[in-house]
């Protein structure tokens, strides 16, 4: 039988429990922490890095033709050879599957992106093709910003704010004949680019919630890519 103490040393046990989960909760929100964010970081730990892991959602390696993109300027989306896509002068494109359901937060990968010349490339996310054009974001491997620099523009029906809603600039960067990988975090309001696994420029911005990604290249640029690869983040 449960005597009268137990069950009070019980319940006082319970609120004690309580209390520190709901001190821990503020903590972390404190830090700026997320629950889920703390709940991955020690699963990994746990797990190897399986715990949280982002799930394939869409791939391209370039192996066979364009079929599975739209171009929503530029007449040439421009010519798979070998496993490789090389983008014409000046387009934008939207991968078809990306575009398919309303994606929210994902991990949008460039693998081996090489720029040979021009003025850069950019990787569009949050992106939706509306009756006046593109909506969404551009992350921007810039060259042509002078000195050099990291971007992400915004963009609305069909054309880019002239103003950058980040910026980080990479003068003495190695633009050219240098293949990179262009890795872009899209999570709430905050987006996250890396280039070769560096961290090199972060935003935020909450006026598109969802869309696909794609690509884009203006002017005299010449780029080459080998992958394309988008993740949901759970």
């Amino acid at each position: 039988m449960l005597k009268k103490n137990d069950g009070q040393g019980l319940i006082e046990y319970v609120f004690l429990i309580a209390l520190i989960t709901i001190g821990i909760l503020l903590a972390l929100k404190l830090y700026g922490i997320s629950v889920y964010d703390a709940y991955c970081y020690v699963g990994d730990k746990i797990s190897g890095s399986e715990a949280c892991k982002p799930t394939e959602l869409c791939k391209d390696d370039f192996s066979t033709d364009l079929t599975g993109w739209k171009a929503l300027q530029g007449n040439n989306m421009g010519v798979v050879n070998g496993g490789t896509l090389c983008p014409s002068s000046y387009t934008l494109m939207l991968n078809a599957c990306s575009v398919s359901e309303p994606l929210t937060d994902y991990v949008v990968t460039l693998s081996d992106a090489n720029l040979k010349s021009g003025s850069g490339y950019g990787i569009a996310f949050r992106a939706q093709n509306t009756s006046t054009g593109m909506t969404g974001y551009v992350f921007q491997y810039d060259p042509g910003f002078s000195p050099g620099s990291f971007i992400i523009r915004k963009w609305v029906n069909g054309r880019e704010l002239s103003t950058p809603i980040a910026v980080a600039k990479a003068s003495g960067y190695s633009w050219y004949n240098t293949p990179r990988d262009i890795k872009i975090v899209i999570k709430g309001s905050t987006f996250t680019a890396y280039v070769d696994g560096k961290l090199v420029l972060t935003a935020t911005d909450s006026t598109y919630a969802t869309g696909g990604a794609g690509l884009r290249t203006w002017d005299s640029t010449i780029v080459c890519v080998d992958g394309f690869n988008i993740q949901y983040i759970p």
